[in-house]
């Protein structure tokens, strides 16, 4: 899944943390993908035999997302938004299970298009490096153009939750205000 699609999960997982910065929120949804530059730059991650276990391995997700969840919570003294990092987190890793591998070596931007020609194979390993890997390869399966859609159409229903949020607690503070002056 592309940075649209994580960012999604993002915004509509912030209702569950209503105090928690939707920023950080959303740096959660990607942070599995910064840690893989990271590591690339580093050289302990890329190329078709090594691929991403560090970062998007399973086993080191559910760490990444363990730890994130710790830091929040211990930064923001709340066990509540410690989890709902730790949720975001983890998500990234299950969007990327349903669309993974991505066939993005074949990508044109002239018809905006991938064509391998043949599904890839998964891409995502369970443990580390030569451990089996998963993907149900979604985008083995649809165009470039229909993932795009669907990461914009996921991202519109995300801000959706997030901005109805917003809404009724300033309607919520609104009427709370109303009913403290009128009591005066």
């Amino acid at each position: 899944m592309g940075p649209i699609g994580h960012c999604a999960i993002g915004m509509a997982v912030k209702p569950l943390a209503p105090r928690f910065p939707v920023g950080i929120l959303l740096i959660a949804t990607l942070l599995l993908d910064i840690l893989a530059m990271v590591f690339m730059r580093i050289g302990i991650e890329g190329g078709e035999e090594v691929g991403n276990p560090w970062s998007h391995g399973l086993l080191m997700s559910l760490i990444w997302s363990i730890f994130a969840a710790f830091l929040a919570g211990t930064v923001y003294h709340s066990y509540r938004s410690g989890a709902v990092v730790g949720i975001a987190v983890f998500s990234h890793w299950i969007l990327d299970f349903v669309s993974h591998p991505i066939p993005f070596p074949s990508f044109s931007w002239h018809s905006w298009r991938w064509d391998n020609g043949h599904a890839l194979p998964p891409d995502l390993p369970l443990l580390f490096a030569n451990s089996r890997r998963v993907g149900l390869g979604l985008y083995n399966s649809i165009s470039a153009v229909a993932a795009t859609e669907l990461e914009i159409a996921m991202f519109v229903v995300g801000t959706a939750v997030y901005v109805t949020h917003r809404v009724c607690q300033q309607r919520s503070r609104r009427q709370q205000t109303l009913r403290s002056h009128a009591h005066d």
